[in-house]
């Protein structure tokens, strides 16, 4: 068989099993998001913010610092590629980086421990800090460089090494503090609200900065205490100095910490951020002699970084933690602020972007956003709960986000949820949205929580024809476990106008989170509920009803016998959404733990055990995952949809192609090619496969050869940028026979 036949054949079979194979997906990152301007959005899928934390690395090795942030928020890390444009904010959302990193909890920052110039990775360990060493050569990867991060707490006796403390709720400041060349570390102390400073022995000691020795030189650098009323700090405190601690301490709640040179006086001034309020405080250090040791704390900013140019200081809703790094490619630094508090702190508007105008050493911050990166994604404040939805009943799937709410501390809950509206603007074959409205059907106003004469929080929605009138009707899940009806009046093929019907629909309360499903469950015709609650558990409601009037019924609060709940988790938020796979029904679910959960075995054993599979493809967007899934670009495929927390959405286009069969060629694993999906360059590292007359072909699923290229090194890459994004085979014909490789473009 000609190696064209093959192909066509490779693809006849891709076309002949799409309605039975398994469900399988690539994330996709390319579909077009507008805003109400019509603005395209920069990276609509990168999953939102919440508490961001900042660093710079080059991802891609192409010399260009990169950018990753970290949400404290469910520990969510995302990666952004930074094209280098000059005097311009260039990051596009990469996640295919994410891989490379190991798992990190409750703060991360990236600094350069051993001068090689590649960003190492510090990150929150068992109260202290746990450090992983940037190895990367041809690709990005890390290897773990010190478990637990000593210094010596004895300096002047018997040493003494003992964990580096530092708390979980704290940002420290890792940087060079006296100047001479490796990190030192200042944080505070476990019992209250003065500083030490942990010196960094390795130039002293071995001559080069490939080490980490640390040795704690100040029990009270700066000589000023945090105050216990507010949060500006007490300059000249009467702290004990070297070796002995302060005689007495205040408990210590949490702060953040970033060091910089504000004055160009060659030493380290701070940036100070304090868990109960609202903006940063500017810490003058005085000390240009040589003992960066004791450093000397003398004036205070609190409205920082008002200056001659921005009038603006920082005022997030909470607890603010600053970041500096150049985010516009000019060669200065500027100044990233966001909140660095776990829950009940976000806003569309968390991270504030000042532009640096002058020097790293003597900056002056202008005001430029309060929205930096979050103005160019799907952002919907805390919880992002998505929904597929044709509310203009034109034949193309929209989209419905309902959130826990945005932070406003002027109303009683604290939090405004409503549900936001993305319509399909779009083609049945190439799908786009545009944002409509953040307060779709007006739930905002609406007073749900009748005990209290309010509107209600966390909002999931669920769309079903419940009354038989040719329209689909709106149930809502929230926060309190109740679930409210809202009716379409506006009749079948119509734009949906949803009028509330009945608050806490038919008695139903479950608890606490109720995320209701309207499915069919029982295939008699009639729509059920099947509804995800805080416990992890599913409650099955069956309609005992009419086509014309539902009357709901419980039959059990443990459908399947399962659970999102692990057994050390506090909850489960299990978030349904039960669909028709090739005429048999299966679940996938999210929980609080982030995860995508799939069970099978539904179909005739309503009263049984399902089976289960807790990390279903290894999907794992964020922690509070919602999910939901339609086919919406019609190549036969179900399309999915994941929320998270961060109050961000991810799209992952469905793909059966990984079920297909392959032939049998030599063994792919002697050549790495990564990464896949790629969305510009390719790399193909042959090992010591001997490449002489080797060649390599990009061919489309239709079996036509588009690139081709012959083999001249061990080692290259492809320019795919101007690929349509889609799936690609790679073929590479050498002496040893041909390897196939499947692409994803995206």
């Amino acid at each position: 068989m000609k190696p064209i036949s093959y192909y066509l054949f490779f693809c006849f079979l891709f076309f002949s099993i799409l309605t039975s194979a398994q469900l399988s997906f690539f994330r996709n990152t390319s579909v077009i998001v507008l805003n109400t301007n019509g603005d395209t959005l920069k990276n609509p899928w990168a999953g939102g913010f919440n508490s961001v934390q900042f660093s710079e690395i080059d991802l891609n090795l192409d010399g260009i610092n990169d950018l990753i942030t970290f949400d404290r928020t469910g520990d969510r890390l995302s990666t952004f590629i930074n094209s280098g444009e000059v005097n311009k904010v260039a990051y596009t959302y990469a996640p295919q980086y994410i891989q490379y990193f190991p798992k990190m909890v409750k703060w991360v920052l990236l600094r350069d421990f051993n001068c090689d110039g590649k960003m190492d990775i510090f990150t929150y360990y068992n109260g202290g800090v746990r450090i992983y060493k940037n190895t990367s050569t041809t690709t990005l990867s890390f290897s773990l460089e010190k478990n637990q991060l000593l210094s010596n707490y004895q300096p002047d006796s018997t040493p003494n090494l003992i964990n580096l403390y530092i708390s979980s709720a704290d940002i420290p400041a890792i940087d060079d503090i006296d100047n001479d060349g490796d990190l030192d570390i200042l944080s505070f102390s476990a019992a209250g609200s003065y500083l030490e400073y942990h010196k960094n022995l390795t130039l002293e000691t071995y001559g080069i900065c490939d080490s980490l020795l640390f040795e704690l030189r100040n029990h009270c650098w700066g000589f000023f205490k945090e105050s216990a009323s507010n949060n500006s700090v007490i300059l000249y405190d009467t702290c004990s100095f070297n070796n002995t601690f302060p005689e007495k301490e205040t408990e210590h709640s949490g702060s953040t910490l970033l060091s910089l040179d504000v004055d160009a006086n060659n030493s380290k001034d701070l940036v100070l951020g304090d868990m109960s309020f609202q903006n940063l405080t500017l810490l003058y250090n005085s000390d240009s002699s040589s003992n960066f040791n004791a450093s000397f704390i003398t004036s205070q900013d609190t409205i920082f970084p008002a200056n001659n140019l921005s009038a603006l200081p920082v005022n997030l809703n909470i607890f603010p933690a600053g970041y500096y790094l150049d985010v516009n490619n000019d060669s200065i630094k500027d100044l990233i602020c966001s909140t660095n508090c776990y829950f009940g702190c976000s806003t569309k508007e968390n991270v504030w972007y000042y532009q640096n105008t002058n020097a790293n050493n003597f900056p002056e911050f202008n005001y430029i956003s309060s929205s930096f990166l979050q103005d160019g994604m799907i952002e919907v404040g805390e919880g992002a709960h998505p929904t597929f939805f044709d509310y203009n009943a034109d034949g193309l799937m929209d989209i419905i986000v309902g959130n826990y709410g945005i932070h406003n501390t002027s109303v009683p809950l604290n939090y405004v949820s409503s549900l936001w509206l993305y319509q399909n603007v779009g083609t049945a074959i190439n799908p786009s949205f545009q944002l409509v409205s953040s307060d779709y059907a007006g739930i905002s106003a609406i007073n749900l929580d009748i005990a209290n004469a309010q509107p209600t929080l966390r909002l999931i929605p669920t769309f079903g024809d419940i009354d038989g009138d040719g329209d689909k009707d709106m149930i809502i899940g929230d926060y309190q476990g109740y679930l409210h009806y809202f009716e379409n009046t506006s009749g079948a093929g119509n734009p949906a106008n949803f009028i509330l019907n009945q608050v806490q629909y038919f008695g139903i309360d479950v608890g606490n989170f109720a995320a209701p499903q309207l499915i069919d469950l029982n295939k008699d015709l009639l729509l059920d509920l099947v509804i995800g609650y805080r416990e992890g558990y599913f409650k099955y409601y069956k309609n005992i009803g009419t086509l014309n009037i539902p009357n709901f019924t419980l039959i059990t609060d443990s459908l399947g016998h399962v659970n999102t709940k692990r057994w050390y988790e506090f909850n489960g938020n299990s978030i349904p959404f039960v669909y028709d796979d090739g005429g048999s029904y299966k679940m996938l679910a999210g929980a609080s733990n982030g995860y995508i959960y799939q069970f099978n075995n539904i179909d005739g054993n309503l009263t049984g055990t399902f089976s289960m599979d807790s990390s279903f493809q290894n999907i794992w967007e964020g922690a509070y995952s919602a999910v939901n899934l339609a086919d919406i670009n019609s190549d036969g495929n179900l399309d999915l949809l994941i929320g998270n927390y961060s109050g961000g959405v991810a799209y992952y286009q469905g793909d059966f192609s990984t079920y297909l069969p392959q032939p049998s060629f030599p063994n792919q694993n002697e050549i790495k090619i990564y990464p896949n999906p790629v969305h510009e360059l390719i790399y193909i590292d042959f090992g010591d496969i001997i490449i002489n007359n080797s060649s390599i072909e990009v061919i489309d699923l239709i079996g036509k050869t588009i690139y081709f290229e012959k083999i001249t090194t061990n080692f290259m890459s492809l320019n795919v940028k101007n690929l349509k994004q889609g799936i690609y085979i790679l073929k590479i014909n050498t002496k040893k026979g041909s390897y196939l490789h499947k692409m994803v473009k995206n």
